[in-house]
């Protein structure tokens, strides 16, 4: 479910995320976010804690199946015997 609230800028150029917001992300006090800007967007994502974890998932479902990845490899395997 997306969540969007309307912000303004401070004298300091800071905006304040909702508490609600927050909460649904867990973010705290001292926690880094991560900006980007897409075309006319800036967009928000909590800093992971470490590099891993933000790759973590990304190539979900590019070979299907874990029994088709595994034929695949056994696929592999015979022709490295052949070899």
């Amino acid at each position: 479910m997306n969540m969007e609230i309307v912000v303004t800028l401070n004298e300091k150029s800071q905006v304040v995320i909702s508490k609600a917001m927050r909460k649904r992300l867990g973010l705290k006090p001292g926690d880094q976010l991560a900006a980007v800007v897409e075309e006319d967007k800036i967009i928000l994502r909590p800093k992971p804690k470490n590099a891993a974890a933000r790759l973590r998932g990304l190539g979900k479902g590019t070979w299907g199946s874990r029994a088709k990845i595994d034929r695949y490899i056994e696929k592999l395997r015979d022709e490295w015997k052949r070899s």
